[in-house]
């Protein structure tokens, strides 16, 4: 009796219609907010419109360029509020579906973004009928001066690197002999050192978290140097900027010159490695607490250490 009935059900789901694709979803029953940024004003945001039904944008705090509002692709009843910000669409008629229907707004000032796209999405009922646009704007001579900052950190470590490539190998330092050499050590003065581990602290959330430190002291000549052995908490590689982002300032305002940042190895995802900042320090000018700040190569994802003590 079962596979009676169970055949006849077979054959209505293999020779039935299959189901439409769903259509793309849209909520058009309440105010859309948009934000602009440099990023993605050069992409064509998606509007819904449908004939009869109103559908106003409001450009908050972005001033619209005279007659630098147009519609392309098609004939779109139009209203153009420049003082209040206002674009209001009206279509009279079914656009053609067959033709890409667009909608260009410029603005009057000189920052960026200076322009947004809209692609206008005809339905047969359904439309957007409020979408709020809010525009993250930055200065173009903000945008030039990053570019040429970015240019000039570019060549500056171009130029690094071709000074470190033709620089010659020497014997890398293995014994205690190297130490008299260098006169760091001998007529009774040595290096000093300290665990500083208990004593620091970090910024909740930073992707190398310290599990060791120390802290060393030279007197001849006055130097100073962190020893940190990192883990990297984070899901991407992290690796220290140099010189130019470090910074070993004391609480009172005391700014130690770092001469030197070294790291041991690529810093992957779950890994481990040390970090070492040398710095110059002039007498009487170590006592109390330093705070240590590092950047991030290419990125924006600081190393902060908070309690560092020299012995």
């Amino acid at each position: 009796m079962s596979t009676l009935l169970t055949a006849p059900l077979l054959l209505v789901l293999l020779t039935s219609t299959p189901a439409s694709p769903r259509s793309e979803e849209w909520d058009t029953s309440g105010a859309r907010y948009l934000e602009l940024t440099a990023e993605n004003a050069g992409e064509p945001h998606p509007v819904r419109i449908s004939p009869g039904q109103p559908t106003t944008l409001v450009f908050a705090d972005a001033p619209l360029q005279p007659g630098g509002v147009m519609v392309e692709g098609g004939a779109v009843g139009m209203a153009v509020n420049g003082e209040l910000g206002m674009v209001t669409l009206l279509p009279s008629d079914a656009p053609p579906a067959d033709k890409p229907l667009t909608l260009v707004v410029r603005f009057a000032d000189t920052q960026v973004p200076g322009s947004v796209t809209f692609r206008l999405v005809p339905h047969a009922t359904q439309a957007e009928h409020h979408v709020r646009v809010y525009r993250n704007t930055r200065s173009c001579e903000s945008h030039w001066q990053e570019s040429r900052q970015q240019r000039e950190r570019a060549e500056r470590c171009e130029a690094a690197l071709a000074q470190e490539r033709t620089r010659p190998e020497g014997p890398r330092p293995g014994d205690l002999t190297d130490l008299f050499d260098a006169e760091l050590v001998g007529q009774g003065i040595s290096i000093r050192v300290r665990d500083i581990t208990k004593g620091i602290t970090q910024r909740p959330g930073e992707a190398p978290q310290v599990v060791k430190a120390h802290s060393y002291q030279a007197d001849r000549p006055r130097r100073v140097a962190l020893e940190l052995r990192v883990r990297n908490t984070s899901t991407r590689p992290w690796t220290v900027e140099g010189l130019e982002a470090a910074e070993l300032v004391s609480t009172e305002g005391v700014r130690l010159r770092v001469v030197r940042v070294w790291q041991s190895g690529p810093l992957g995802p779950g890994e481990r490695a040390w970090l070492v900042v040398e710095a110059e320090a002039p007498a009487k000018q170590t006592p109390g607490s330093f705070l240590l700040k590092l950047g991030e190569a290419g990125g924006a994802r600081p190393l902060t250490v908070r309690g560092v003590t020299f012995p």
